[in-house]
């Protein structure tokens, strides 16, 4: 669990150097912030999320640390998959080949799994471990980050990620 929020801890402060990075071509400077929001955004804090989570749920709830950290991989695995190659729905309005569209929109669209796989895996770790935990708001917390990083993240990135909202969305006010 240490070493994924080492990762991610450190995905974070990598990918915030190509923030620095500002080149003179338009379509450039758009590829660079884009990896920024979305490396970080769909890689590194997801990571953090999922083992503070972890975390949390070894703590409070008792259940085997092997589980736990079974649940973690899956769930880092997800994300890392879905979220780089989703990245490339943004490609195609920087006028990469139109394959882009199609593969960023499909994997994009998966984006929502590990969001999802976190909801099921905090609920499912506080019904296994069937603790009646003194500290009622670190448990409410952690069950109220995961739903709500699900709609929040999950659903309305599952919405953009749609090529024909992102036609509409796709650098707007929305989305910036």
């Amino acid at each position: 669990i240490g070493n994924v929020l080492l990762l991610g801890m450190w995905g974070i402060a990598v990918f915030w150097l190509f923030a620095f990075y500002n080149p003179g071509n338009i379509a450039l400077d758009k590829i660079y912030w884009w990896y920024v929001v979305h490396l970080w955004v769909e890689g590194v804090w997801e990571l953090v999320m999922a083992s503070v989570l972890a975390f949390l749920m070894i703590k409070m709830t008792g259940v085997d640390r092997e589980v736990i950290e079974k649940w973690l991989y899956a769930i880092i695995g997800l994300a890392l998959f879905s979220g780089v190659l989703g990245t490339g729905h943004h490609y195609y309005w920087i006028g990469a080949p139109a394959c882009w569209q199609w593969i960023g929109s499909i994997f994009g669209a998966l984006e929502v799994a590990p969001f999802f796989a976190m909801v099921v895996f905090v609920f499912t770790m506080v019904w296994k471990g069937r603790r009646d935990h003194p500290n009622k708001a670190a448990m409410l917390w952690s069950l109220g980050c995961t739903v709500g990083a699900f709609f929040g993240a999950g659903v309305w990135g599952f919405m953009h990620t749609l090529s024909f909202v992102n036609y509409y969305s796709h650098g707007t006010q929305i989305t910036a």
